[in-house]
């Protein structure tokens, strides 16, 4: 076991030199190159020997490009099961950025890799037939099942945390939007809070829906059409003048509600059958570019279940139904 501990002590060492910790606006500027976006494309759609290709090529052109290494790292562990070249990337990625959101995953990718190598390096040492070597390696695969299991827990909290920083983003958003509309905020744009994007927003429980303001606005003609009835009763004793303003406001009222109506009729006739995906397009753009609400994002994603990866990502060029 010396010698396989010397093995990996030596692919510990191969690794580059430490970089200093990214920032989060740094994160988000390296993951918005075309050819980052390209690579992703292909690793979304399951293209997953052009998405090697395309990080390979990303880090080609920018070795500090931490989030394609990191792709990178997943796809040959994953897909190539190439544990060494997996390893050595890893390894990098965690000296870039040894804080990031994913330095707790690559940690535990980087340690199933260790035990993966370790066994392929004994088989080519022929120590399998050594019992205490044979002992070493079962426990380092019970070791390597566990590892993998508490990956895939990571890998579920991850999720869950981007989902529910997504809704939080999301809610507060259509709270703003509420909130400036009834006069109760400046409409100016609040500062912007980076959160974690990897997929990509899968929410599977309903989001409370704000309401909106055509809504808002019907239910104020309704509440003063329902006053004007409950004072129809006492108009007859009321003087001929105050009954004729009675009887103008409750006509304004009908006449308001029937207006609110038909603006919302007027906005429903106006979405499009279908709409093409443009570059930087995203579920809840165009959720809200033709709903008013970025919460309309389910009912599209619904309406193309077909077209649309679990993850909710949409794709430039894509054709998508959108729901009347």
């Amino acid at each position: 076991m010396k010698t396989t501990s010397k093995l990996i002590a030596l692919l510990v060492l191969a690794g580059l030199a430490a970089c200093d910790s990214r920032t989060a606006s740094e994160f988000k500027q390296e993951r918005a190159s075309r050819q980052y976006q390209a690579a992703m494309d292909d690793y979304t759609a399951g293209r997953l020997e052009a998405a090697v290709k395309g990080f390979e090529k990303v880090l080609r052109a920018d070795p500090s490009n931490t989030s394609a290494r990191f792709q990178l790292a997943c796809l040959q562990q994953d897909s190539r099961h190439d544990n060494l070249g997996a390893f050595c990337n890893y390894r990098e990625y965690l000296q870039q950025a040894p804080d990031s959101d994913k330095a707790k995953m690559a940690k535990e990718r980087l340690a199933i890799c260790e035990r993966a190598l370790a066994e392929e390096l004994a088989k080519k040492m022929n120590l399998i037939g050594d019992s205490a070597i044979a002992e070493e390696i079962e426990r380092s695969r019970k070791e390597l099942a566990d590892m993998k299991k508490a990956r895939d827990g990571l890998s579920e909290k991850l999720k869950e945390s981007e989902e529910g920083a997504s809704k939080l983003k999301s809610e507060n958003e259509r709270l703003r939007k509420l909130l400036a509309s009834l006069g109760g905020e400046p409409s100016g744009t609040p500062e912007k809070t980076d959160i974690v994007s990897s997929v990509k927003d899968l929410l599977d429980e309903d989001e409370p829906t704000a309401p909106s303001v055509a809504a808002l606005d019907e239910a104020k003609s309704l509440n003063a059409l329902a006053e004007a009835d409950d004072d129809s009763g006492a108009a007859s004793s009321l003087l001929p003048t105050q009954a004729a303003d009675a009887k103008e406001k409750k006509k304004a009222s009908e006449d308001a509600a029937k207006k609110a109506k038909a603006e919302r009729e007027a906005k429903k006739d106006a979405i499009p059958d279908t709409y093409v995906v443009q570059e930087g397009d995203t579920l809840y753009k165009i959720a809200l570019r033709f709903y008013g609400r970025t919460s309309a994002w389910k009912m599209i994603r619904e309406a193309n279940k077909e077209s649309i990866t679990t993850d909710g990502r949409v794709r430039t060029g894509q054709t998508l139904k959108l729901p009347k």
